[in-house]
């Protein structure tokens, strides 16, 4: 393991926790902006961001490793972690009915990070494929055939011959 390994791996976690937090400042300023225009105090604000920042968290390393995934994840991982989060929500509104909204929240933060994490961990996929295929090529071996094939061209075309086509 190297350093730039433990570099990349502190970046993309703090990645996450940004856009989490991010997340989690955005469910506040709606609630506030709820409580605002409702004119009755919401004592639950703190809670309802704690559920954002862990379900959001949870799913968006579930849609970050789901996307970034070469293989199909997909089939296994959204079905058990849809079945999570509708498990949590039902046990919650049932045990409960006064406790919709952290169910709300918690379903509405892990299904938005989820959809958000899948896309950017699939962005990450392409990247890394593309890079692996950057590395199959010798861009300096074909650019020095290449040359090679332009000079003898160019050779050819000053005799009055018909360029060769390297095309094989």
């Amino acid at each position: 393991m190297y350093g730039t390994d433990i570099t990349a791996s502190l970046e993309k976690t703090l990645i996450i926790v940004a856009i989490a937090a991010g997340f989690v400042l955005v469910v506040f300023l709606f609630l506030k902006v709820v409580e605002a225009v409702s004119d009755q105090k919401q004592s639950q604000i703190p809670v309802l961001c704690l559920i954002a920042f862990v379900f959001g968290t949870l799913a968006l390393v579930t849609g970050m490793i789901t996307g970034a995934s070469r293989n199909a994840a997909v089939g296994d991982v959204i079905p058990a972690a849809l079945g999570l989060i509708g498990a949590v929500a039902l046990y919650v509104v049932t045990k409960s009915p006064r406790e919709v909204p952290l169910a709300a929240t918690a379903v509405a933060s892990f299904s938005i990070l989820l959809l958000f994490g899948t896309v950017l961990g699939s962005y990450e996929r392409v990247r890394s494929v593309a890079y692996q295929e950057s590395l199959r090529y010798d861009f300096p071996r074909l650019k020095s055939q290449a040359d090679i094939e332009f000079v003898i061209n160019g050779y050819r075309r000053s005799r009055g011959l018909e360029p060769l086509d390297f095309s094989d």
